[in-house]
């Protein structure tokens, strides 16, 4: 399983996560999406506290991350999601393969990421599709 980890807050944002994880659904792959397979915060936010929708995401990404065979950081935008930071460093931690997929090229340290995220990192993809090939291919 690959545990897709990036920004899932603005319509763009969610929609780009849809179509990368369906490309590496397409190559065989299954996916963990948060935003679909983990519980939406708003959703969550009806019938939850706000510390009872903090406590469960927390509890249901750490569980996902440590069953993933590979885990997929989207490194797009001027920094990286903060929550996919913190997962980044737990998947390392746990021993997860951890990969890049960066689509923009945007980076504030003259095309350098910072070192806390670029360390774990043993690979970044440009596209999903190459993402997908590589995972795929590593898997089978």
């Amino acid at each position: 399983m690959v545990y897709y980890a990036g920004p899932m807050f603005s319509e763009a944002e969610l929609a780009f996560n849809v179509k990368a994880a369906a490309e590496l659904e397409k190559a065989g792959l299954t996916v963990f999406l948060p935003q679909r397979d983990g519980g939406r915060m708003s959703e969550m936010l009806k019938t939850m506290t706000p510390d009872e929708v903090s406590r469960e995401i927390f509890r249901t990404d750490m569980e996902n991350i440590r069953r993933a065979e590979a885990f997929l950081f989207v490194l797009d935008g001027r920094v990286p999601d903060e929550g996919a930071c913190v997962a980044l460093g737990l998947a390392y931690a746990a021993g997860v393969p951890c990969y890049g997929l960066k689509t923009d090229p945007r980076t504030v340290m003259d095309g350098r990421m910072n070192p806390m995220i670029e360390g774990p990192i043993l690979r970044v993809f440009a596209s999903a599709q190459e993402a997908a090939a590589f995972l795929a291919a590593r898997s089978a």
